[in-house]
């Protein structure tokens, strides 16, 4: 069976643009709905919205598995009353926005789509709350402001049902005819006629367009070092009347008496990159990974990333491995910290060595060598920064008070997706044997835990030392719930810790 892919992406104004022609302003509602249909056709098995849906289904079908009592109160022409408050009809814009597993911080969310439209807070306010934005005109009666077109004022009368901010009050006809057409005119599904039944098909890939332009959006709105601290830094770096007022402190830990060396490899790299066709190099290296041994590797250079205490260099080839015998045998990305490289040496770039795999030469040397964006993207599906580790799942519990002043409105916010309790234990039940030991303690563990407490998840790099000693700074505010192997883990060291104390 293919392996298919999954709508995971939160609802953030990128995203919704890519999801209907036209201006958000105008057709808010309708993208918010195609995103959460997508996410019940195509979402995680552990999306709260995702449906069990076969490759192929009918509208009837989704409709019936979506909505409570869908058959009595989802009708072809008649918008649905309150009948159940468990149904997701009852759920309204803001809260699949901002309160849904794949929400997003609300502060960002319209800070970015001001960024991309001029609209006035009252306007963007009530945009949220009724799916429209509604104008005092000259007599003080109000009236929509929409554009004078004809697909405009389609969307003025499909969404004059979501006035309560109910976002799926809207008849099935609509449903059908609009959302569920517009998402085949995208490409997101495939139609299958037999008579007047219509049936639905599953895409095997995603859009090109919606993939293409997100990774565009992505390179554009997020710059490989930190936009904010460079705006600070060229705003305040120079002295105001004769003072300076703009500091910045950073660790650095490298000796000084290596400052020369790692002078000297910034020069030499600044002179590789220059080059058309950057070659190879052959990099001598103390691991510490290998306890001080020193390694050679052949790897391609792609860019130096400060990261918390020390710069290093991100290179795609060989990695530090105690058998140099099978040196070739894993080619991948590396983070090589410049003051352990001892010696770095150009490499011809026409190479007769037979030891060096053609296809390693043909991948660097080639049209689409690696690059700093292939970094990016890396760093960008998971937390950590040693990007050559494995990601898994990591649920989290935080304590109220620590999540509020250290998480929310921090851009970990973004990172770190709030679920809720229910979901955790899915995932305990998902991701742990079937009424096994680990099962059962975690379960009790986090119905004995405050009601109040905050479950997050997010995507970790395993064995990433840089998240443990992260998540050891925050102890004890914070709890890893999941994976098991860490959480015990966590456990053994703050045990290791409390002994020295005793």
């Amino acid at each position: 069976m293919m392996q298919r892919e999954v709508f995971n992406y939160p609802p953030t104004v990128e995203v919704l643009k890519l999801l209907t022609p036209g201006s958000l302003k105008q057709n808010l509602a309708k993208a918010v709905r195609l995103w959460v249909i997508l996410r019940s056709i195509y979402g995680d098995d552990i999306d709260e919205v995702k449906l069990r849906l076969g490759e192929e289904f009918t509208f009837l079908q989704w409709r019936d598995l979506f909505f409570r009592d869908a058959a009595k109160y989802h009708l072809r022409d008649k918008t649905p009353i309150l009948h159940n408050e468990e149904c997701r009809c009852n759920t309204k814009l803001t809260e699949w926005l901002f309160a849904s597993n794949l929400s997003v911080q609300k502060s960002h969310w319209c800070w970015s789509f001001k960024k991309y439209y001029s609209i006035q807070d009252n306007e963007l306010k009530n945009l949220l709350l009724t799916g429209m934005i509604n104008n005092a005109s000259k007599d003080g009666k109000q009236y929509h402001n929409l554009a004078d077109t004809s697909n405009s004022q389609k969307s003025h009368r499909f969404s004059k049902s979501l006035s309560d901010g109910r976002l799926f009050s809207v008849t099935s006809r609509n449903l059908k005819d609009h959302d569920f057409q517009s998402l085949v005119n995208l490409g997101w599904l495939k139609v299958k006629k037999s008579n007047s039944q219509v049936t639905y098909l599953k895409a095997d890939k995603f859009p090109e367009f919606f993939l293409d332009r997100l990774k565009d959006v992505k390179s554009q709105v997020k710059q490989f070092t930190n936009e904010e601290l460079s705006a600070f830094n060229n705003s305040l770096s120079q002295p105001i009347n004769g003072v300076q007022r703009f500091f910045i402190h950073t660790e650095y830990i490298v000796h000084p008496k290596l400052y020369n060396r790692v002078e000297l490899l910034h020069k030499q790299l600044k002179g590789i990159w220059t080059q058309d066709k950057v070659p190879l190099v052959q990099l001598n290296y103390q691991s510490a990974k290998l306890y001080q041994d020193t390694v050679d590797c052949i790897v391609y250079p792609v860019c130096i990333y400060y990261y918390q205490r020390a710069p290093y260099l991100f290179a795609y080839g060989q990695t530090p491995q105690q058998d140099s015998n099978n040196s070739w045998s894993k080619i991948d990305w590396y983070d090589y910290r410049l003051d352990r490289i001892l010696k770095l040496d150009e490499l011809p770039k026409y190479l007769d060595n037979v030891n060096i795999p053609k296809h390693f030469v043909d991948k660097c040397q080639g049209k689409y060598p690696p690059s700093p964006d292939d970094i990016r993207d890396k760093m960008s599906v998971a937390w950590g920064f040693d990007i050559y580790k494995p990601q898994e799942l990591l649920v989290l519990r935080f304590e109220q008070y620590f999540y509020g002043n250290y998480i929310l409105g921090t851009e970990r916010d973004e990172m770190f997706r709030k679920i809720s309790r229910q979901q955790v234990e899915k995932f305990i039940k998902f991701y742990t044997p079937a009424a096994s030991t680990e099962q059962k303690n975690l379960l009790l563990t986090v119905q004995s835990r405050s009601p109040s407490d905050i479950y997050c998840k997010v995507n970790y790099r395993v064995d990433d030392n840089n998240i443990i000693m992260r998540l050891r700074a925050w102890s004890p505010n914070v709890e890893v719930i999941l994976p098991w192997d860490l959480r015990q883990r966590m456990k053994k060291d703050m045990e290791a810790t409390s002994k020295l104390y005793r």
